[in-house]
């Protein structure tokens, strides 16, 4: 599911949406906006439900949504000037993105997993080296 529509898409890139669509498949702004999509659900499906459901929480992810479409979207125009302009705010979303895994940024009014759900946690094993193994064994 996006979190931002077309009609949102081409807001945002205003008057440079015609000539960076122009001549792609008429799929393809739905197609960058669900796969900027798909990067946010995977780093938000470690700590939170999906779909997200809180109002401020989605409005945050829209915008995040829409900059990570927009630099799908200037990847088609190789050699755009404005993709660096980007670029900068795409490092920005990433990084919460990241803080959102490490659990230093929490949505404001999204809802935590539970810790006893498939899929919410993490184990880690940690065992000594081995006594015997194969190498040991031979002749035995």
């Amino acid at each position: 599911m996006s979190y931002a529509q077309i009609h949102d898409l081409e807001a945002r890139l205003g008057v440079i949406y015609e000539p960076v669509y122009s001549t792609s498949a008429e799929s393809a702004p739905s197609d960058d906006l669900e796969s900027a999509a798909a990067e946010i659900d995977g780093a938000l499906a470690n700590r939170y439900k999906l779909p997200v459901k809180g109002g401020r929480s989605l409005a945050l992810l829209k915008d995040w949504n829409l900059t990570l479409a927009e630099e799908r979207a200037y990847a088609r125009c190789a050699g755009s000037e404005y993709a660096e302009k980007v670029k900068l705010r795409v490092d920005q979303v990433r990084k919460y993105l990241d803080m959102i895994l490490a659990n230093q940024f929490q949505l404001p009014d999204a809802e935590e997993k539970n810790s006893s759900e498939p899929g919410s946690g993490i184990a880690l094993f940690q065992a000594e080296k081995p006594v015997f193994g194969r190498d040991k064994m031979k002749g035995f």
